[in-house]
Order: C-alpha cells, then sequence, then structure tokens
C-alpha cells in the first residue's frame, strides 16, 4: 500500500499543477477536482471538492511566484553559457540558483499536494490513483496516434 500512496502523490505532484504560470496553455487551471468526472469516479463530496481547491488557491501564488523566478534565474543561465569570456564559477553559481528555485518550486507544489491528498480519504485515494492511471493510458494512446500521422 506504501507504494500506492508514494506512485499517487507523485503522480498528483506532477498532474495538479503543471508548470504555475501556464497552469494550462488553453486558460484552464487543472482542477481535477472540480471535474464531474473526477468528483462521481471518486466519490468527492462538494465540502471537499471546496477545500481541496481552497487548498490549491492559496498555493497558487507561490507557485506563480517561483515559476516566476525559475524562468528569469534559468534566462540569467542560458545568458551565461553563451558567453564564453564568463568564468566557470559564475555558471556553476548560476546554475546553483536555478537548482534553489527549482526546489522551492518542487516542495511547494509537493506540499499542496500532500495537503489535497489528506482531504480524501483511502477509498477515494485509490479511486483517483485508478481514474489516473486510465487517463494516462487514454493520453499516451491519443499522443501515439498523433506521432503516427
Amino acid at each position: 500500500m506504501r507504494w500506492r500512496t508514494a506512485t499517487l502523490l507523485a503522480v498528483l505532484v506532477f498532474s495538479t499543477c503543471a508548470p504555475a504560470d501556464a497552469a494550462n496553455q488553453n486558460g484552464r487551471r487543472h482542477s481535477w477536482w472540480q471535474s464531474d468526472e473526477v468528483k462521481t469516479h471518486v466519490g468527492l463530496t462538494d465540502d471537499q471538492s471546496a477545500k481541496l481547491d481552497r487548498i490549491y488557491k492559496r498555493a497558487l501564488p507561490k507557485l506563480r511566484e517561483s515559476m516566476r523566478r525559475l524562468n528569469a534565474e534559468q534566462h540569467t543561465l542560458s545568458r551565461l553559457v553563451a558567453d564564453m569570456s564568463i568564468e566557470e564559477i559564475d555558471v556553476t553559481r548560476q546554475v546553483d540558483r536555478v537548482e534553489a528555485v527549482r526546489s522551492e518550486l518542487s516542495k511547494t507544489r509537493l506540499l499542496m499536494v500532500f495537503r489535497m491528498y489528506r482531504v480524501l480519504d483511502p477509498d477515494q485515494r485509490d479511486a483517483l490513483d485508478q481514474w489516473r492511471n486510465r487517463n494516462s493510458s487514454r493520453q499516451r494512446s491519443n499522443d501515439q496516434r498523433s506521432r503516427n500521422r
């Protein structure tokens, strides 16, 4: 059961929140907890859905700020790498800054997902895991068909 918990947590970390600024290219957030399909499959109550939404909204400003900082630090790193007159130590320091911000972003996401995870009971977590696996399989099939065209 522990590996299932870890797997679900990992899946949620990466799927709950794509990079915060690009929450979705279509302008929609990745709010699985508001999807009628997920609510039905998982058995989410309106109260649980509202709690999950509050957790997400509380984390969103920090996620966006961390993403903005990460983009800025990565841009700086790209400029440094392109500058052949720069010292290696300067690139190393910038890599450290990029990784520190990336770590902060990851930590914020993981804590948000952990808080969300605690809103669900064990059966709901299992049902969500099943739904995610089914959707991942479906997405891989769609991606494969798109590549074969």
